[in-house]
């Protein structure tokens, strides 16, 4: 990744007018183009871009997220030049390729040649030049002999298909894709994928919106999160994650400090859990991350854990295949009505190999009430290659309007290390026997 900047945004903007009657939008038009005094207020400004300053260097891939109407479309139009600014300045300095919303830049009564054509015409190819490309378009989008029918005819899956083909094979220095990968099968967004990781070599920079955080992880070297129209926070990948789900499940922002941990003497009762309620055992204990990420309205508080490999309190790393067993006490300062407890297990990178909550296993979970307190084990075999693992854990409370409130969230609560005698490459540990046999 270079320190060149090719994409440079300063104090960007973007206002719309709403009006209150359609007659409206004319007699505003007929005022100003007359200059006579408007009477009255006929419309109402909303911003969907408050001033916005970034920079993106070549061969980055950010990633833009957001709740819905946070503004990330808006932003990635201006960049493409398809959405004018109402003020501040964008710079692009390359040749840009945008795959914006299912249907931009596509003609629907053109078949998927001619608009394959068209479009290269529009970035400055000659037809000759296109000629030479269009054998590998077709080969990518491997919609066959679809390419000269009408693309009003393609399914949603057929259509993103091409325009991903044409958008990659315009030999784009800037690479911007809003969210229209969610349409293809995961077959295709994996291939689509590897393509993105061959053009970022190459050096092609790539901006991209997404809902899912998971490929925010997995994908970018930065992400950036867009909250009302306004930059809310931008840097590392799983930094910004924790931010975008902390606005997206819980009204309070901010990071829940832990409770009192500075006492002298700490008792055990015989399960391993620590006696003291009003320690966070939490952070006393072995493989605590001390740079989990915590929110929650904390009607009750994950307290305290007991790891257990093999029956034995954990103390070093296990081997893969090794028996868990997570003791986790939850105690209630107020009442929660359906509680739902939950647990995931993700990688270094924050890719999610597995998780469970109560809700989904159909679990009779009591009613949390002020002063009490619930036990639950997790078990299971971490039948994993070797390397570095989180588990999260998770209270919440379930709620027929909002899906679920989130009570208290420790998200890479704890860090494992799982050991493998083979040096095995993926996640999972299928203890796969290979034999050679003789030939002759």
């Amino acid at each position: 990744m270079s320190s060149e900047t090719v994409i440079r945004i300063e104090n960007l903007c973007k206002t719309y007018r709403v009006y209150n009657r359609p007659i409206d939008r004319v007699l505003e038009s007929l005022f100003f183009r007359t200059g006579l005094r408007q009477s009255g207020t006929r419309f109402r400004e909303i911003q969907a871009l408050k001033p916005i300053d970034l920079e993106i260097c070549r061969g980055e891939t950010v990633g833009i997220i957001g709740r819905n109407g946070s503004g990330k479309s808006t932003l990635l139009q201006m960049i493409s030049g398809t959405l004018y600014p109402t003020a501040g300045n964008i710079e692009v300095h390359g040749r840009l390729s945008a795959l914006l919303e299912l249907g931009a830049g596509f003609n629907p009564n053109f078949t998927g040649r001619e608009n394959a054509y068209l479009n290269g015409t529009i970035v400055g190819f000659s037809r000759s030049e296109m000629e030479s490309k269009f054998e590998d378009i077709l080969e990518f989008s491997g919609i066959g002999d679809f390419i000269d029918q009408p693309v009003r005819t393609y399914s949603s899956g057929m259509f993103v298909r091409l325009a991903f083909a044409v958008a990659i094979h315009l030999d784009p220095d800037i690479l911007v894709v809003d969210e229209a990968l969610s349409v293809g099968d995961v077959r295709f967004q994996n291939k689509c994928f590897r393509k993105l990781r061959e053009l970022k070599e190459q050096g092609t920079t790539t901006l991209f919106v997404t809902h899912s955080s998971e490929l925010i992880v997995r994908h970018c070297d930065r992400a950036v999160l867009l909250e009302k129209g306004a930059i809310h926070t931008t840097g590392r990948p799983g930094d910004v994650v924790n931010k975008y789900l902390n606005l997206l499940f819980n009204n309070d922002e901010g990071q829940v400090k832990g409770l009192n941990t500075s006492v002298e003497t700490i008792r055990h009762e015989e399960n391993g859990l620590i006696a003291d309620r009003d320690v966070d055992g939490c952070s006393l204990r072995p493989f605590y991350n001390s740079a989990e990420y915590r929110w929650g309205d904390q009607r009750g508080q994950i307290q305290d854990y007991v790891l257990l490999i093999n029956g034995e309190p954990a103390k070093s790393m296990c081997m893969s295949g090794d028996r868990i067993d997570l003791l986790l006490r939850v105690i209630y300062t107020k009442k929660v009505t359906k509680p739902i407890l939950g647990i995931t297990l993700k990688t270094s990178d924050g890719i999610v190999v597995y998780g469970t909550n109560t809700r989904e296993r159909n679990l009779d979970v009591p009613i949390g009430s002020p002063g009490s307190e619930m036990i639950i084990r997790y078990s299971f075999a971490i039948n994993l290659i070797g390397g570095d693992y989180f588990i999260s854990l998770g209270l919440a409370d379930d709620d027929e309007q909002k899906d679920n409130l989130a009570v208290d969230r420790r998200y890479d609560l704890i860090h494992i290390q799982v050991k493998a005698d083979q040096a095995d490459f993926g996640i999972s540990a299928l203890n796969m026997a290979m034999s050679i046999d003789n030939t002759h």
